[in-house]
């Protein structure tokens, strides 16, 4: 890759001047069309001058020989016209002055007119002669000017553009290149060198293997190239193909373009990617190890939060029901003397005694809200049917309860969660569905244990459905229900349309050998 040798555009420069100078002379002359009229008529008047004046020498037998001259001139360099007309003032300008009688269109003999014949004839050969000569010769010389003009235009093209244009013979050697090569490599003189000559050893190696590889498979390939320059390393995509010029000789044809700017973009992007991506990564560890956190936290949380109403629930029975306990047979002793009190009196401790009463029991409930001692003490299915029933004489809402029959005990978060879900579905249903009826289903089936709360509300509004779909927008008690579940490995679903609302929650619970999977056990409150 270069630009051409000093000689060759010396040389190129000279033939170009001279064929446009040919070329303006010869419009100049073929334009004129009355110079040529008169150059072939001061020609043939010349020869009949020059045979007056050589006809004492030569004798008037052949008076044509100074004729012949004038009418090849006028045949060669003038034209068909002026030619025919040469010939005509010749024929004249002979028979009357070099043919006797002298100055006389008169014929003396036969000779004479055969002569005048002959010399028509030959003036006519003559005249085709150089009327065929000419117009190969202005035949040629427009080709010429035709290959010429192809030729500065390609010239120009190459040169002036911005791609790398070049081409090479079998053995690797420059025939032929661009401007653009010389300005930007700085090599001169680059027609009959090789890569190997100009460039560094390694990057003239990899343009040579390129260029083996497309004359050996005979089609146009493309390659990714690269040249050291003074800023440094640029890449260039070659476009290569093979070749035959007139002579039948295969040559390598290539452009190449400067694709360093887009090749350093490119890589900059992908730089650019490879960091953010690993910056992604390394935020999604963290947001992993954080949520992983919360998750602990929140695992924990909820077991504080079991522990801690299971120490209130113990504490409103064991120390509020016993110190009411003791009210009440303090009430009991003074009622037991009531024959001695005031009507009033008397019947303030008789209402004192029923609210005491009323107080033991509300707190006997909140305490097994707080947290069933059926729970821990006989399980899950004493624990729901004991709230079941609760809830139901409170509520007023007749919930039916389904579960698999001799479930054994399973382990303590399993039973505390699956209460608690209970616990949430039946309150939102009792506060928010407006609906009179619930269904509670517990089963065991292959491994896991399902729960399905179902009522029959009004169901969830769609505005509400996709913020419950979201672990982020939901409210407290869903979120600890979803928290509850997943902690141990299990999903909750919600279903919910106008005819009501299904919770589905299923635990990964391994199946006792006391479960049987058929049968259910049916409670109604």
């Amino acid at each position: 890759m270069a630009g051409l040798s000093a000689s060759r555009k010396s040389t190129d420069y000279a033939l170009r001047r001279n064929m446009t100078s040919r070329e303006s002379k010869l419009r100049r002359y073929s334009q004129s069309t009355f110079a040529r009229y008169a150059v072939a008529i001061a020609a043939i008047l010349f020869a009949l001058f020059l045979g007056t004046l050589l006809n004492p020498i030569l004798g008037a037998k052949n008076p044509y020989h100074t004729v012949w001259a004038a009418i090849v001139f006028a045949a060669w360099y003038c034209g068909l016209g002026p030619s025919i007309l040469a010939t005509l003032i010749g024929l004249a300008g002979v028979c009357y002055y070099l043919l006797p009688p002298i100055h006389s269109f008169a014929i003396a003999s036969p000779a004479d007119l055969y002569g005048m014949i002959g010399f028509v004839l030959f003036s006519a050969l003559i005249i085709a002669m150089g009327e065929s000569t000419q117009r190969a010769k202005a035949k040629r010389l427009a080709a010429e000017l035709e290959a010429q003009r192809a030729r500065r235009l390609f010239e120009d093209f190459m040169d002036n553009s911005p791609a790398a244009t070049y081409l090479k013979n079998e053995q690797g050697k420059y025939v032929y290149a661009n401007r653009m090569v010389k300005d930007r490599f700085h090599v001169p003189g680059i027609v009959g060198k090789s890569d190997f000559d100009l460039f560094p050893a390694e990057i003239a190696k990899e343009a040579r293997e390129h260029d083996t590889l497309v004359l050996r498979e005979g089609k146009a390939r493309e390659f990714i190239e690269h040249s050291i320059e003074a800023d440094g390393k640029h890449v260039w995509l070659s476009v290569k193909f093979p070749l035959f010029d007139v002579d039948g000789q295969r040559l390598l044809g290539g452009k190449s373009l400067d694709i360093t700017d887009r090749h350093r973009a490119e890589e900059a992007l992908r730089e650019a990617r490879q960091d953010l991506t690993q910056r992604v990564n390394e935020r999604t560890i963290e947001l992993s190890r954080a949520n992983e956190s919360l998750r602990e936290l929140s695992a924990r949380l909820l077991q504080m939060q079991d522990q801690e109403r299971r120490r209130i629930a113990r504490e409103l029975h064991d120390s509020v029901g016993q110190q009411l306990a003791a009210i009440n047979m303090n009430i009991a002793l003074v009622k037991s003397e009531s024959g001695r009190l005031s009507p009033v009196a008397a019947k303030a401790i008789f209402e004192n005694e029923q609210m005491i009463r009323e107080i033991t029991q509300e707190i006997r409930t909140i305490s097994h809200l707080l947290h069933p001692p059926l729970l821990d003490e006989a399980g899950l299915r004493s624990a729901l049917s004991w709230f079941v029933q609760e809830f139901g004489e409170r509520s007023k809402i007749a919930v039916q309860l389904e579960i698999t029959p001799h479930l054994e005990r399973l382990d303590p978060d399993a039973e505390t969660a699956i209460f608690r879900v209970v616990q949430e579905c039946l309150t939102n249903i009792h506060k928010h569905s407006g609906g009179s009826a619930a269904l509670i289903r517990l089963s065991h089936d292959d491994g896991k244990l399902c729960l399905e709360v179902r009522d029959n509300g009004q169901g969830i509004p769609h505005d509400k459905q996709a913020a419950l779909a979201s672990a982020a927008k939901s409210g407290v008690g869903l979120r600890g229900m979803r928290e509850r579940v997943g902690q141990l490995g299990g999903t909750l679903d919600i279903q919910s349309d106008e005819k009501g609302t299904v919770v589905h929650v299923v635990l990964p619970v391994p199946l006792s050998a006391d479960v049987s999977p058929t049968g259910t056990e049916q409670r109604v409150a």
